[in-house]
């Protein structure tokens, strides 16, 4: 059974119809859950196997509030997680941590990210990666960071490819990554894996991607 924890966006839904009709159980916990360190968020991640987590949120609007979301609130979850025996967790990034670097440079999972400070968004969505990693190298929990492109536009390829944008990602991609994150065997504890559809000029390698989930051509 899959948990997401929806970051108040669309995918998250589209995500949990999509594992649906591949036969998975799943449970969605909405964006506004409050997630103390308390008997609920126990409650609210027992009985499933993996977890789901949207990291970036650009639709709210109180900073400290999404603040809290990405650090307080996601380590009482990721605890919890653990206490419940949940094995994996697939951090939903975004590959915008990366945007300062200039678009001819060979940006690699390697790469430090650099969160704009007056992005609110974009430092949650940092600070989340944080804990996770953290709760990952206590091995308490095994975590994929999956950082997807940008803009995540609706639709297949074709609608990504008609963005003009040389790192976005469709929908069916983004989705068809986060499903495979979630069963993919070769995952070390920690993970970090670069995701954005194949359109031209493709500004995001995909090495990663395609050795750990069979994606990127």
């Amino acid at each position: 059974m899959i948990l997401i924890r929806d970051g108040n966006w669309w995918l998250g839904e589209r995500l949990a119809s999509a594992l649906t009709d591949d036969g998975h159980a799943t449970s969605m916990l909405p964006y506004e859950t409050e997630l103390g360190h308390e008997q609920p968020t126990d409650d609210a991640v027992a009985g499933h196997d993996a977890l789901v987590v949207f990291g970036y949120n650009a639709e709210a609007s109180d900073a400290t509030a999404m603040l809290d979301h990405s650090t307080r609130q996601l380590y009482n979850l990721l605890w919890a997680a653990a206490e419940a025996g949940v094995k994996r967790c697939v951090y939903v990034s975004s590959l915008q941590l990366f945007n300062d670097y200039e678009e001819n440079l060979t940006v690699t999972e390697k790469w430090r990210s650099l969160p704009p400070t007056e992005n609110v968004p974009l430092l949650a969505c940092h600070l989340g990666e944080v804990v996770c990693k953290e709760f990952a190298r206590d091995r308490l929990i095994q975590v994929a960071t999956l950082r997807l492109g940008f803009p995540v536009v609706d639709g297949d390829r074709s609608a990504a490819a008609a963005s003009g944008s040389t790192s976005a990602i469709s929908a069916d991609d983004a989705i068809d990554a986060i499903s495979r994150a979630l069963t993919a065997e070769e995952l070390g504890q920690w993970q970090d894996i670069h995701v954005q559809s194949p359109v031209e000029n493709q500004r995001y390698l995909m090495h990663a991607a395609r050795e750990l989930l069979g994606i990127g051509g």
